[in-house]
């Protein structure tokens, strides 16, 4: 027999709120993994609405599950409030099927429609938000590069580039009237990879 024919409030406030952390998490995993962008690309709005939009599903879903746990045996009554997240965060689509209920006048299947938009939206945000934050690195790494005397910057693009790389660089920029330090800088910039890129951004200039 079942202790109680329902959570008591705080054990369900509990549960709503395992329900909401694991939300973030998976947010934390599927946006990252569906956009291929950094996490730190991913901490925008966008995320935000789609972890705000999961969070209701399972919770919708941790509070349907408590109603079958609470029929489990009484002696893990204690742990009713987390076997309730568990089965309604990782048990979604499957107690949403076994659902006869209607929110907004709508199915509650129709939640998982909104999950997925609302993912796919995130993910494109954060493929702009990545490519808004490469080219931020860019400019910095450009303006930083742009400080060093023109010896060791000729000295580093030999060693990334090659011999006599520096005399071609300087004279396509003067056939084009265009400047000379800074077309080598973008040359440069175009070679590196992202380790050598974030270890130039660390790197203090004398």
């Amino acid at each position: 027999m079942s202790a109680a024919a329902s959570l008591s409030p705080s054990d369900l406030l509990w549960a709503v709120a395992i329900a909401v952390g694991l939300s973030f998490l998976i947010a934390c995993i599927e946006i990252p993994s569906k956009s291929k962008c950094q996490l730190r690309a991913c901490f925008i709005g966008a995320s935000l609405f789609y972890w705000s939009v999961l969070s209701f599903g399972n919770i919708v879903t941790t509070v349907l599950a408590s109603l079958a746990v609470v029929k489990l045996p009484a002696n893990i009554a204690p742990y009713y409030f987390i076997l309730s997240a568990f089965f309604g965060v990782f048990g979604f689509e499957t107690i949403l099927k076994n659902t006869n209920i209607t929110m907004f006048d709508r199915g509650v299947l129709t939640i998982q429609n909104w999950i997925e938009k609302a993912l796919n939206a995130a993910a494109a945000a954060a493929i702009d938000q990545q490519e808004n934050l490469k080219r931020e690195a860019e400019t910095r790494l450009v303006n930083k590069l742009m400080e060093l005397p023109e010896v060791e910057l000729n000295t580093r693009i030999l060693h990334k580039l090659g011999p006599e790389t520096v005399s071609k660089l300087e004279a396509a920029s003067k056939a084009s009237s265009a400047d000379a330090k800074l077309y080598k800088v973008l040359q440069l910039v175009a070679t590196l990879t992202r380790s050598e890129t974030a270890a130039l951004l660390r790197t203090k200039n004398h």
